[in-house]
């Protein structure tokens, strides 16, 4: 699972002229983060959380490096997964009944953080953010988008019946507007690995609570199936309280 989800992330950084999103990438980023947050409300002990971020970790560097920024994103990855263990380990302790729903929401913040984080740093050293860099110009496919705006907004207003004059008229637009942005962003391009990786990480952070609330569906569901299955039993004990008294 993770490892077919960074071999995915591997393929679509180094194909960044020619992109092929599939919607499975996505729900195995799901399914991923949806594992690791109950993984960390099964096994509960340090160690645990520390051999859950090592692993994924060392499917992240095979694609894409040992090096030191990596080695960094694998450790904050071990990092949050620690923290996601306090978090469901309090939830767990705190209350009288398991709610698995609240249980895996609170953990799951810091598990889809951490894989957002690797996310960015592979974006970082992408080819897509050096070839900007080297270039100086916006990569050929925002000029395919950027040519798609203009034929959508002001396609049906080019007064004109010549099917070819009227694809010239656009042509011209988008090389226009194409080089203006260039010109515009040239004195950034130097800038564009850290921008790259910066906007895409608050991009998916903006709609981290999409991500989290179908984790937390589909860990509730695995959660269910475990408990009929007899895997895992929840049992009533009676439990000593503290109690203020003045």
């Amino acid at each position: 699972m993770s490892w077919e989800f960074w071999r995915y992330l591997s393929y679509l950084f180094n194909n960044s002229s020619k992109p092929d999103f599939e919607p499975v990438g996505v729900i195995n980023f799901i399914v991923l983060s949806s594992v690791l947050a109950l993984g960390l409300m099964l096994f509960r002990r340090k160690w645990h959380a520390l051999s859950f971020g090592a692993t994924h970790g060392l499917f992240y560097l095979v694609y894409f490096g040992f090096n030191a920024i990596n080695l960094l994103g694998v450790a904050i990855l071990a990092g949050l997964l620690f923290l996601s263990r306090l978090s469901i380990n309090s939830e767990l302790n705190e209350r009288f009944k398991i709610n698995s729903k609240t249980i895996l929401r609170r953990g799951l913040m810091s598990v889809v953080l951490g894989i957002f984080v690797l996310i960015s740093f592979a974006a970082y050293q992408s080819p897509l953010a050096k070839e900007i860099e080297s270039s100086k110009k916006l990569p050929s496919g925002t000029e395919v988008f950027i040519r798609d705006i203009v034929a959508n907004t002001i396609g049906s207003r080019v007064d004109t019946v010549n099917e070819a004059e009227k694809q010239n008229i656009i042509s011209q637009i988008t090389n226009e507007t194409f080089g203006e942005i260039n010109t515009f962003l040239k004195p950034y391009f130097q800038y564009a690995p850290p921008l790259l990786a910066f906007g895409l990480f608050l991009i998916l952070w903006g709609l981290s609570w999409i991500f989290i609330w179908l984790s937390v569906l589909l860990g509730m569901l695995i959660f269910w199936v475990l408990k009929k299955t007899d895997v895992i039993k929840i049992e009533e004990r009676d439990i000593k309280a503290e109690v203020l008294i003045i």
